[in-house]
């Protein structure tokens, strides 16, 4: 579980960092091209900064899973 956890985290930070760098420099990253289906017309960045706040708190949440 901590390990689908710290993916899932991984993820949406990545997502996130995305977002801004597209809004930035106008460019997606190749590997993380599936994430640009999440982004709203008009609020890329708002969404990019709820998605790297959802990775902290999911990656917090996997720190806090007890190992099995």
């Amino acid at each position: 579980m901590k390990g689908i956890l710290g993916f899932i985290s991984f993820t949406l930070i990545l997502g996130g960092v995305q977002g801004i760098v597209h809004e930035a420099f106008g460019t997606w990253i190749p590997l993380m091209g599936f994430m640009r289906h999440v982004y709203v017309d008009g609020y890329e960045i708002y969404i990019s900064i709820a998605l790297i706040v959802l990775g902290v708190a999911v990656g917090t949440a996997a720190g806090k899973v007890p190992q099995e």
